[in-house]
């Protein structure tokens, strides 16, 4: 069993948008991985081999939400319509959020959410296969960076990367401050948040956190949660 602590040492990285269209024909095993489950505040996936501990006392969301939706993989980034369908290459694991929905805040509620992606859909996005080759992971990041949906978002400053190796497999952590939209009857704000992404393979598939918030006390804590890396089960095979 390895754990993961990954809120040190980032490098800054300028990125620019590269997308990967979806090879759709390859789509249709993700339906087939378990979600995992969740005991307190930790959530097992055996058929991935991790287990994630998430902060204690925040709020597993069951029901797919608006949110979530919003941070959520695309398939395909130039489609006009992005939530038409679910995703065909990608399946959300967990969402976690500090309060219970609904909720009336007068910030951003950080949130936590797991996707697992399936990489066959996507042959044109190489993974890197060493956290020291600068322009493979660049250039994954950018790509992965596209398929990632924010609401109404503006960038506030470039894409920050860091690559490292752990237990034999590249992870990478991509952060960048972000200003996106939120819509409340006929008002509509622009919130300041910070938007972490951590990408590690796990028995042939990509799983993504993706961690927003709107304070940097939240996001460190979103940072120094744990992660737990252990066998996949047998049934976790790639088909």
């Amino acid at each position: 069993m390895t754990r993961v602590n990954f809120r040190y040492g980032i490098v800054a990285l300028l990125l620019g948008s590269c997308s990967a269209v979806p090879r759709l024909s390859a789509a249709g095993r993700i339906a087939e991985l378990s979600k995992g489950s969740t005991s307190g505040n930790l959530y097992v996936n055996s058929e991935l081999g991790f287990r994630y501990r998430f902060p204690d006392g925040w709020t597993i969301n069951q029901e797919e939400t608006v949110v979530a939706h919003q941070f959520a993989w695309v398939d395909d980034p130039s489609a006009k319509t992005k939530n038409a369908s679910p995703s065909q290459c990608s399946k959300n694991l967990l969402f976690v959020t500090k309060h219970p929905e609904g909720m009336r805040l007068n910030s951003f509620d950080p949130m936590a959410l797991v996707i697992a992606v399936d990489p066959k859909c996507f042959p044109a996005i190489t993974y890197p296969s060493s956290p020291t080759d600068q322009e493979a992971i660049q250039r994954s990041a950018s790509q992965l960076l596209s398929h990632l949906q924010t609401p109404g978002s503006v960038t506030r400053a470039p894409a920050r990367v860091r690559a490292f190796d752990n237990g034999g497999r590249v992870m990478l952590e991509i952060s960048r401050p972000l200003s996106i939209s939120t819509h409340e009857a006929t008002l509509t704000t622009l919130l300041n948040v910070s938007r972490s992404v951590l990408t590690m393979p796990a028995s042939g598939y990509w799983v993504i956190w993706i961690f927003v918030s709107g304070d940097d006390v939240d996001m460190d804590r979103l940072k120094a949660t744990k992660i737990f890396l252990d066998a996949p089960s047998e049934s976790s095979a790639v088909k």
